[in-house]
């Protein structure tokens, strides 16, 4: 069970954070920038309340969003559901104190905010969101080393997910729990040794390429794409305020 829970929370981790870009829909031809805006001040509305109605509407609103953007729901059930379902069940017992519209809040508001970043993720190519944020003069070397961690951290998990089934291969008997726990250790250690060696050896060809770093950014648009997203945003915004 053990080994199950540990391969299954490795595969959903490498399915969050892979980037599976669908390059047809509304938010792929709204501009980065605009939309990247937009996108921060629903997820900023939705974690500053508690209450149930603002919190539905504003995830309501984005599930037309991700339906006009041809994302489609089961796409976005596969990487929220076990961040939703932890957050449930670590304030779960606060329901006791709190009662338990406030768990459900907390909850929905979790869900809300993965669900818009996921939708940034799934609608807009990774070296514009890079680019976006160098606009807004976020530092370069913070854009720098966020982009780097996102592009190596599903080769971690891809690999850890291979350490896994290797050893599944090479098991011939069923093993006891302190036998497990001997060779989850085995495991973490070759897994440490791996990422610290593909770590040099990006360090190195970055090394060899020089380290200058350019950032190309698209043009800025505000066309009717952007006018409609901005008029969805007000929109929204207003609803939530009235509630």
């Amino acid at each position: 069970m053990i080994e199950k829970t540990i391969k299954t929370a490795t595969e959903y981790f490498q399915n969050f954070f892979s980037y599976d870009y669908h390059p047809k829909g509304f938010l792929q031809s709204v501009d980065t920038r605009v939309k990247l805006v937009g996108m921060i001040v629903l997820i900023v509305a939705s974690v500053t309340t508690f209450n149930l109605g603002k919190i539905l509407a504003i995830l309501f609103s984005s599930l037309i969003i991700s339906k006009l953007s041809n994302v489609s729901f089961r796409d976005l059930v596969s990487r929220v559901w076990l961040f939703t379902l932890f957050t449930f069940l670590i304030v779960l017992p606060l329901a006791f104190v709190e009662g338990f519209e406030y768990v459900l809040a907390f909850t929905l508001r979790v869900l809300t905010a993965i669900v818009l970043l996921q939708l940034i993720v799934l609608t807009t190519p990774f070296n514009e969101l890079l680019y976006a944020m160098r606009s807004f003069k976020i530092p370069e070397i913070l854009v720098f080393s966020l982009g780097l961690t996102y592009r190596y951290i599903h080769l971690m998990f891809s690999e850890l997910l291979r350490i896994l089934i290797a050893m599944e291969s090479r098991r011939i008997k069923k093993m006891r729990y302190r036998e497990i726990w001997k060779e989850g250790g085995k495991i973490l250690g070759s897994f440490f040794l791996r990422v610290y060696e593909k770590g040099e050896n990006v360090q190195r060809a970055m090394s060899l390429r020089g380290d200058r770093i350019k950032f190309y950014s698209k043009p800025f648009k505000f066309g009717i794409e952007e006018a409609l997203f901005t008029l969805l945003v007000v929109f929204v915004l207003v609803w939530w305020c009235s509630l």
